[in-house]
């Protein structure tokens, strides 16, 4: 495609996405280091990218320039860098679990969804601790933002990671369904 931008432009168009994103947050803040992985993308990349890299550069691109998209990751910059937004639980669990959970087709609302809850935050954690806590997650949930790593993954080759967002937005259901 002949009007595709070069590496050096591609690489100003995410530091330019980034930017606004991460505008006034303390590089020292909680999570305020992710703004370093979002802007990676490979030094020695050709002008000239492969088809893959191609179809994935141009998904990115429209991604990036999407203002819901970037309000979005404002959002979430923002409040991961607010004091006190640590991470409220081992993210691990909730991927093992949750995510066998998804693939079971097991309900979070069920009683088997109530076992598997219990797995990943305790049986007798308060009903409106378990709303804040979907509320809390949720603001770091996104397909769209997945999506973003899993581009720059293809072209940075680096190998496809399992995704996550199912199990969380699982855990986002049950979390309110069982509060």
């Amino acid at each position: 495609m002949a009007d595709r931008p070069t590496a050096r432009e591609r690489q100003q168009i995410i530091d330019a996405f980034v930017s606004e994103a991460f505008a006034g947050v303390d590089p020292g803040a909680p999570g305020a280091r992710i703004a370093e992985g979002m802007r990676q993308l490979p030094a020695d990349a050709p002008d000239e990218l492969d088809a893959a890299k191609a179809q994935a550069w141009d998904e990115l691109a429209t991604l990036v320039a999407d203002p819901a998209f970037r309000q979005r990751v404002r959002q979430m910059a923002v409040n991961g860098a607010q004091a006190g937004q640590e991470q409220p639980f081992d993210s691990q669990p909730v991927l093992e679990h949750a995510g066998a959970a998804v693939a079971a087709g097991i309900a979070p609302g069920s009683p088997e969804g109530r076992e598997v809850l219990g797995r990943i935050v305790p049986e007798d954690t308060p009903a409106e601790e378990r709303r804040r806590l979907a509320d809390q997650v949720e603001t770091f949930t996104d397909r769209r933002v997945e999506r973003f790593w899993e581009l720059t993954g293809v072209l940075n080759d680096r190998q496809p990671f399992p995704t996550g967002v199912p199990a969380f937005e699982w855990l986002i259901e049950a979390l309110r369904t069982q509060a």
